[in-house]
């Protein structure tokens, strides 16, 4: 063995730290953010391929450090290992701009206080040593400039060419991420191109964290965030100091977004990855709102002796001593703002409204009332202890007063128990029926004593009253539901089900065990996602069109045979699969041209990634019109929208194809409603269970599987196929 040379050494390194433009970029706004500045301007020439600039008015460098300022491991943030639980400073291990001098050409202009307006232009060599000093004209700060980045590198600097687009979208997100949390320092980042100067990123100084949200993401956003502010008792945090904050979006489908690609994580102060917490906000979120990811910025400040930032080179990824704690208390945070405390839903001109209250009868005297008035709208609510404990039912109803009308009674306005014939009523009549026989209820059972005091609740009864649902009134009304012995029944059905299904196993156990690699992958598996899962890696899409169909099944399935081994194919959810990804890739949604072209208002990352797709927002029917005279964020005017059998798309559409489109630039998405009309009309043409199929139709069905993206799920999520039967040698 032999020891390498230094140069070699200083390059491996080098690349480590250096990976991308991004981590060029992040390297000096973290040094711009350390010296304190206030204003940071991040210059870019052809998305960084041609030039990168930094310029900040932080505290300069000193001329005692301009020999050492590029030297590895030279640094003025720690002094030994144990400082390390102290920092509080972006970078720390003094190799970011002697990397920067390896993998590019670099140069720093800087001026402290004391030399401004004169500075100094500073040239060092690709071993991050000194070379020439040049008095120039500088304001007080640092500007560091890189050009020829990985030249060196011909892989690498080959393969930014050839991304640039999507190097720079993750620069824009990676810079979005410190003009958020960067609440003393105002951030601008512009890309010079053929076509002009684009702002990519542009906050407003000493804005507060949602005003910066809001500059970053869109004014949309803004009427949907809720702030997060929650501290654990000091008894349950074990000392960790921990305080959860920042702002998320409400579960409301139009505030979330259809791709993650708007989550920020910052421990104390600094952007990270934080999969295990993300993973707990985006499932708490979808437990509400299952079709959407939500938009969050969430800072977690903790005790910097129970974490350990120096693990990656970026570091980006965080140690944290008691990650359990605090998952606990960012799960109890996020249940104080997204679980809702109430439900509304109106019963035609009145209002039934479910709320949780203290089942504790002396603490709900003090929410609900038997009767309150509410002058200021001229309703009466009416209130009802239900059968479960802790639920209060109230009916808001509307006084009729006018002029000429004598005003009603209160039983005769909200309590009508005159009888009527089902079959005369309308859907409206029976609701007013339903909402006064809930109130008549209410004051029925209120009337006994002090009318003014909720009396306390009663046990889960064993009958439960009738309910009324659509017109079945008559026959509705008689109807009870028992439900004694509810659980010793629901275990006898369990035992009988699992009794069933062990016979049934049973009969198809053969004397020759079946392949080792089908039983290992779960082709067998009754679970469609594990299944789905194990025929993607025990078959190849091609293999469909290697199998030969033996014959129809019960005019709904079709019996292959590849190799050994049987498989039953759904002949509907098959051929309803290859028509739907026929429809997705060419089908061509018709537009409605708009009569006056609407502005749109987005976010710059947004309008960037529809102005680069606009082809593919052409396909899928959004027309659209760019003027590069206007201010970011406002460039973009909506043409046509597209429409499908007299139902049109709207904004909030096209915000959700830009949103899969920042995730994955490379796919040809389609929106959700897209989606399901596409399949819905996939479903109507495909052959049906009942159909009674010939070879050939048949053959063409499993042949098509080959041609397919994803093959294993009809659109719906329902298997195509299954693995039926392992034959014997000496059966084919």
């Amino acid at each position: 063995m032999q020891a390498i040379d230094k140069d070699t050494v200083h390059r491996l390194c080098s690349g480590q730290v250096i990976v991308s433009l991004s981590t060029a970029v992040k390297e000096l706004l973290e040094n711009s953010l350390d010296s304190g500045a206030t204003v940071i301007d991040i210059k870019l020439k052809d998305s960084g391929l041609t030039s990168i600039s930094v310029s900040d008015n932080g505290y300069g460098i000193k001329e005692l450090d301009y020999e050492t300022l590029c030297r590895k491991h030279w640094t003025s943030k720690i002094s030994c290992f144990e400082d390390l639980e102290g920092v509080n400073t972006f970078g720390f291990r003094g190799e970011a701009l002697s990397s920067l001098c390896a993998v590019s050409k670099a140069v720093v202009t800087t001026a402290t206080e004391e030399t401004a307006p004169v500075g100094m232009k500073l040239e060092y060599d690709h071993n991050g040593e000194f070379v020439r000093k040049t008095p120039v004209a500088r304001e007080k700060g640092t500007t560091v400039t890189l050009t020829e980045l990985f030249a060196k590198w011909p892989v690498r600097v080959q393969d930014l060419r050839k991304n640039i687009s999507r190097e720079y979208l993750h620069l824009v997100g990676l810079v979005e991420q410190y003009a958020i949390i960067s609440d003393q320092a105002r951030i601008t980042m512009t890309n010079q191109t053929k076509g002009g100067n684009t702002v990519s990123v542009r906050t407003p100084p000493q804005a507060d964290r949602l005003g910066r949200l809001v500059a970053v993401l869109g004014a949309k956003i803004r009427p949907y965030m809720v702030l997060l502010d929650h501290r654990p008792a000091a008894e349950t945090s074990d000392g960790l100091d921990l305080k959860i904050g920042g702002y998320i979006s409400n579960t409301l489908p139009e505030a979330g977004r259809s791709g993650s690609d708007k989550q920020y994580f910052f421990v104390n102060g600094r952007p990270c990855d934080f999969p295990n917490a993300k993973k707990l906000v985006n499932e708490l979120f979808r437990s509400h709102c299952p079709t959407k990811h939500p938009v969050f910025a969430i800072d977690i400040s903790i005790n910097a002796a129970t974490i350990d930032v120096n693990l990656t080179p970026d570091k980006r990824t965080i140690l944290i001593r008691h990650e359990t704690e605090l998952l606990n208390a960012l799960k109890n945070a996020l249940a104080g703002v997204l679980n809702p405390q109430e439900s509304v839903f109106g019963i035609n001109s009145s209002r039934v409204q479910t709320q949780l209250v203290s089942s504790n009868p002396a603490n709900a005297d003090n929410v609900v009332s038997d009767t309150q008035r509410d002058e200021g709208s001229a309703r009466r609510i009416l209130t009802e202890t239900t059968s479960v404990p802790g639920v209060v039912m109230r009916s808001y109803a509307q006084n009729k007063t006018g002029a000429g009308q004598k005003r009603q009674t209160r039983d005769e306005q909200d309590f009508d128990t005159r009888p009527a014939a089902a079959k005369h009523k309308t859907s409206e009549q029976i609701a007013e029926t339903t909402a006064a026989q809930i109130t008549r209820s209410a004051v029925k059972e209120n009337s006994v004593g002090n009318s003014s005091t909720v009396d306390q609740p009663r046990p889960l009864s064993k009958k439960l009253p009738p309910v009324v649902i659509g017109l079945c009134f008559d026959r509705v009304q008689s109807d009870t539901h028992d439900w004694t012995n509810l659980r010793s029944r629901l275990r006898e059905k369990r035992e009988r089900r699992a009794q069933l299904l062990e016979e049934s196993q049973q009969l198809m156990i053969d004397a020759e065990e079946p392949d080792h690699a089908v039983v290992e992958g779960g082709i067998s598996e009754t679970n469609h996602e594990e299944a789905s899962s194990a025929l993607s890696r025990l078959i190849h899409k091609s293999d469909f069109a290697k199998m030969q169909v033996i014959g129809q099944f019960n005019r709904g399935f079709i019996i292959a045979r590849l190799d050994q081994d049987l498989y039953i194919i759904d002949q509907h959810a098959s051929d309803e699969k290859y028509n739907f990804e026929q429809l997705q890739q060419r089908a061509v949604i018709s537009s409605q041209p708009l009569i006056r072209p609407a502005q749109l208002e987005m976010s710059i990352v947004d309008e960037s990634v529809a102005i680069e797709h606009k082809e593919t927002l052409m396909r899928n029917g959004f027309h659209i019109t760019v003027d590069e005279s206007l201010v970011p964020g406002k460039k973009i005017s909506l043409l046509s929208q597209p429409f499908i059998d007299q139902t049109l798309f709207n904004q909030q559409d096209l915000m959700e194809l830009v949103g899969k489109l920042c995730v994955n630039p490379e796919s040809a998405p389609r929106c959700e409603r897209a989606r399901k009309m596409f399949a819905s009309r996939a479903c109507r043409k495909s052959t049906m269970i009942g159909d009674a199929l010939n070879m050939k139709k048949m053959t063409a069905i499993v042949h098509h599987l080959s041609e397919l993206d994803h093959p294993w799920n009809c659109p719906h999520g329902r298997p195509t196929m299954r693995h039926l039967y392992r034959l014997k040698k000496d059966m084919y």
